[in-house]
């Protein structure tokens, strides 16, 4: 409870320090790009049904020796077969300094619950794993700058660096059983929220458009260096994401979204996911909303409409200021 009071004190000062600049924000041609302005919000994930899968870590928490970061002790991301469920909430803040420069700031929460498959009568000599481990854990506080810049009037760019604080020490099997449920929630996307034993550490680069009125395009490509605070090796994971939404005058929208997670210092390169989503996004202030279906489309965690792979109900609500 101490670590969360502290997390959640910054996030506080951080906002109260920013009020008066924000005070005087007026609206510009650039509050059209979800990079620009004042955001302050609550993102939510919940598996839609239990995934069966080798996540990576769920060996770590079985008491073999292996490293407890939810990467597998030897970086290859291998684990034990287990049917897994995982919910994530993250406060997220985006507060505008000064010109196109921000301050990105998220405190994320997690729950995560792993029964591993009993071994089969040729495996029953095999090393005894725990049956069933959950829990809940802080995640990985994040505090960041990025910039924004307007080449023209209909197309922005991003540029930006965040560090994560790995808040959770010493994790118990059920938080490292836990943290690797939550690591493939989103399909590997966002991985430092939960990323244990490590200092993740990463550098944006984005690209947002609205070509004619209706259509708003966007597009981030991450690059996340995570350092271990132990024994561990470096994990490296390029993170990429594309949707293009069709908006109303209202603020209305549908669209899709395509992402794709290569985690390089792992067994399996590439992770791929869709999400079609509808949402509400007011012009200039006002409460905004948006729910989707992340759907896993490969190995290990797809094809995710079929049974035991991932399918994520994701939701985020807050205000534009």
């Amino acid at each position: 409870m101490r670590q969360l009071a502290l997390s959640l004190a910054a996030l506080s000062l951080l906002l109260t320090a920013t009020a008066p600049a924000l005070a005087e924000q007026t609206v510009t041609e650039e509050s059209w790009a979800k990079s620009y302005g004042f955001r302050l919000g609550v993102e939510a994930d919940v598996l839609a049904r239990t995934i069966e899968a080798n996540l990576p870590g769920r060996e770590a928490a079985s008491g073999d020796g292996t490293s407890g970061d939810g990467t597998g002790g030897d970086g290859t991301g291998a684990g034990v077969e287990a049917r897994s469920f995982a919910a994530s909430f993250a406060v997220v803040a985006q507060i505008p300094l000064f010109a196109g420069l921000h301050l990105d700031a998220e405190l994320p929460l997690a729950y995560g619950s792993s029964q591993a498959r009993p071994p089969g009568p040729a495996e029953s000599d095999a090393a005894t794993v725990a049956p069933e481990l959950e829990g809940f854990f802080f995640g990985n506080p994040s505090i960041g700058l990025h910039y924004v810049a307007s080449v023209f009037p209909m197309m922005m760019l991003i540029g930006g660096l965040t560090a994560s604080i790995p808040i959770t020490q010493d994790p118990s099997d059920d938080t490292k059983a836990a943290a690797a449920a939550a690591l493939a929630l989103r399909g590997y996307f966002d991985s430092q929220r939960a990323l244990l034993d490590h200092v993740p550490l990463r550098a944006r680069g984005g690209i947002e458009l609205r070509p004619f009125e209706a259509l708003y395009v966007r597009s981030d490509l991450v690059a996340m260096f995570a350092i271990p605070t132990g024994d561990g090796e470096t994990e490296v994971f390029i993170e990429h994401a594309s949707e293009a939404e069709l908006r109303s005058v209202g603020g209305f929208g549908v669209g899709a979204r395509l992402q794709s997670v290569f985690p390089l210092t792992q067994a399996d390169k590439i992770q791929l996911a869709a999400e079609p989503f509808v949402g509400m996004e007011p012009p200039t202030s006002g409460v905004y909303f948006r729910a989707g279906l992340l759907v896993a489309l490969d190995e290990p965690l797809g094809f995710g409409l079929e049974q035991g792979k991932l399918a994520t109900v994701r939701v985020a609500l807050g205000g534009k200021f």
